[in-house]
């Protein structure tokens, strides 16, 4: 069965991960939890923007290591997190170096302002989420073979889970999707309206 990344990645994210991540950030849990969803987006969708590239995705991976005290925290079969500790500030970020070069810091930034957290919490859980989503990865490194068809067919919903400003810097349009949708419903019409003259 083929896996929606995205809710496969959210439901680490427990109310008890949220509290342990809040001993750091102090932050609403709601623009907490909304902060790391948009965050795991970025992450895909920056994955995605790889996805021409030979090899990327098992460079990647490489950045995990099985030992890592992260690798370590992640329950992946009955999909949580153990423990929560800071060590994610230095391990997701060379990978976040990785997936997208000099834009890492407008991203972070302009998540702190679409979702209305503290700049320090929005660069600290785009770290958290870049581990989170490579080490998911590493663990069902099977899925690499067929993780861009996976992207191109989720790109809609993750996509829509991104406030507009982090689309841009990611390159897509911020009315793509909507445009997308409204177009499809257009064509329906159309042919609910008109298609039985036709045949």
């Amino acid at each position: 069965m083929t896996p929606n990344l995205q809710i496969e990645l959210r439901r680490f994210i427990s109310s008890n991960v949220v509290s342990k991540l809040n001993k750091f950030y102090f932050e609403n849990d709601a623009l907490l939890i909304k902060g790391i969803d948009v965050s795991i987006g970025t992450v895909l969708m920056g994955l995605y923007n790889r996805a021409e590239e030979s090899e990327f995705y098992t460079n990647i991976i490489s950045f995990v290591q099985t030992d890592s005290t992260f690798y370590q925290e992640v329950d992946f079969t009955a999909g949580r997190i153990l423990s929560v500790d800071d060590c994610y500030r230095i391990e997701g970020n060379d990978i976040l170096k990785e997936i997208f070069s000099n834009k890492k810091g407008r991203i972070s930034e302009m998540i702190s302002n679409e979702v209305g957290i503290k700049s320090e919490t929005a660069r600290e859980i785009l770290n958290f989420s870049a581990l989170l989503v490579i080490s998911y990865l590493k663990n069902n490194s099977q899925l690499l073979d067929s993780l861009k068809l996976l992207l191109e067919e989720q790109k809609r919903d993750i996509l829509n889970s991104i406030p507009p400003g982090i689309k841009i810097i990611l390159g897509f349009n911020c009315h793509e999707v909507v445009e997308d949708k409204n177009q499809a419903n257009l064509g329906r019409s159309i042919f609910t309206l008109f298609g039985h003259n036709f045949f």
